[in-house]
């Protein structure tokens, strides 16, 4: 598993969470791909699965996976208590066999919110690429937060 934990001032985090969810806003592609230069292609799927292009941990190859997050039966973290709003989801090959997944969790706090990050990634992925992970979520879940708020001081 690679993880991060993020606090931030300002909004909070079911809005944040609302936002990052919602594939049919205009700007979506946009700003999920902008937000980091490792993303190649981020976009909703017909069937209701996000579809996913990017490196991983300092990889220079791109990987492909779609995450459906309306199935966390795959994950192997399981959700904590004290965070109120979570986007999880299970990652899948294109023949649809789960790969790992996502568990990103958050909860408010006083002048903003705190997110609990974590992408569970295949046991064969080298040790260093899923620690190297934790800079690419810091940096793609910090400047989608400031697209989601972005008269936030």
């Amino acid at each position: 598993m690679s993880g991060c934990d993020l606090h931030v001032t300002g909004g909070g985090a079911a809005e944040f969470v609302q936002w990052f969810a919602d594939t049919t806003r205009p700007d979506y592609v946009r700003t999920m791909i902008a937000a980091n230069p490792d993303h190649f292609l981020i976009q909703a799927t017909p069937q209701d699965t996000v579809e996913v292009v990017e490196t991983t941990g300092g990889s220079p190859l791109a990987s492909r996976f779609c995450v459906d997050y309306t199935d966390t039966s795959a994950l192997t973290s399981t959700p904590e208590s004290r965070f109120t709003t979570q986007a999880a989801g299970v990652a899948l090959t294109e023949a649809g066999r789960p790969i790992g997944g996502v568990r990103h969790q958050f909860r408010d706090e006083p002048g903003g919110f705190h997110a609990h990050l974590c992408v569970e990634f295949p046991r064969f992925l080298l040790p260093h690429m899923v620690s190297q992970h934790r800079w690419h979520l810091a940096a793609e879940f910090s400047n989608w937060i400031e697209l989601a708020f972005p008269h936030t001081p």
